[in-house]
């Protein structure tokens, strides 16, 4: 930029700057995006943990009729 006149000089600066503005622009949609994305994420597995949890704190019956029905829509979903 020395060599440059000071036309020229001033064009680029304000060239990179704009480039930058815009780079920074980019930086903080991605990360806006980002978090969003976690958050989702985050509220899925809290979701499937909650119905996880309640399945395995659900009585099941563990008689041979039961168990037998069980294996029938196993077997009929298969």
């Amino acid at each position: 930029m020395t060599v440059c006149d000071e036309d020229a000089v001033t064009e680029f600066t304000q060239q990179v700057h704009e480039i930058d503005e815009r780079w920074q622009e980019v930086q903080r949609a991605l990360v806006d995006q980002s978090v969003l994305k976690y958050s989702a994420g985050v509220q899925c597995v809290s979701r499937w943990c909650n119905s996880v949890e309640m399945e395995l704190s659900r009585y099941i019956s563990a008689d041979y009729q039961d168990l037998s029905a069980q294996h029938n829509l196993l077997e009929v979903s298969l």
